[in-house]
């Protein structure tokens, strides 16, 4: 299943509510999904997706490859903007 479309609007709306991290300890497995929810955009992964798992603090995260992009974009403060 492809990401939503609203899967910026999500990342960013849950980076700024506090329910992403900002910061992660990096990328611990790449491989197709399991059916797990997407942490980004909150819907299945599938078997045939592609499939991010990140350690951040104390659990870890699963994203589609599109989300894990966005989260990456959006989780750094962009140069001039503090």
């Amino acid at each position: 299943m492809p990401t939503p479309p609203d899967a910026d609007r999500q990342i960013r709306e849950k980076l700024a509510a506090g329910t992403l991290p900002h910061e992660a300890r990096g990328t611990t497995f790449v491989g197709f999904g399991t059916g797990q929810v997407c942490d980004g955009c909150d819907t299945p992964i599938a078997h045939t997706d592609m499939a991010y798992e990140v350690e951040a603090r104390d659990r870890r995260l699963r994203f589609h490859v599109r989300c894990v992009l966005l989260w990456q974009m959006h989780r750094r403060p962009r140069a001039g903007s503090q």
